[in-house]
């Protein structure tokens, strides 16, 4: 699968504002929620593993993979991609500020894997990662 199957322009919000990292997670979360793939507490689900376990979904330099564990609140495997002019603090000295929170959405433990995997593939490629920083419009990210 590639990550064109998982990403859509309406799933998408580009150099958006962010005061928190929570208020970052949970903006990436609410476009999968207007879209109806995910219900609301899976957006608390993925603030809540951050407040428990710190900031690890910080992968990279500038790039969060905000994610939780399904448990009948995710209807349709999506990611969403919220993208932040001014970059978000998420505690993670080596790879903060982050640019880019893409909320990792899936209906299974194996679909979280096929989600992940296409997603690295993307986020592999140093250019694919500055032109998402970068973009303005959907048309501009190559997914």
């Amino acid at each position: 699968m590639a990550l064109t199957d998982y990403v859509s322009e309406a799933c998408t919000a580009l150099q958006q504002e962010a005061g928190s990292w929570e208020e970052a997670v949970r903006l990436a979360g609410g476009l999968l929620e207007r879209q109806g793939h995910i219900d609301p507490s899976y957006t608390e689900a993925m603030v809540n593993m951050v407040k428990e376990l710190g900031p690890y979904i910080v992968i990279m330099p500038g790039v969060a993979l905000a994610h939780a564990r399904p448990e009948n609140n995710v209807m349709k495997n999506s990611i969403g991609v919220a993208t932040f002019r001014g970059g978000v603090s998420f505690g993670n000295e080596s790879n903060d500020p982050v640019y880019a929170v893409f909320a990792i959405a899936a209906r299974s433990d194996e679909e979280h894997l096929k989600l992940f995997r296409a997603l690295a593939k993307f986020i592999a490629e140093e250019e694919n990662v500055e032109r998402l920083k970068q973009a303005r419009a959907f048309s501009e990210i190559s997914f």
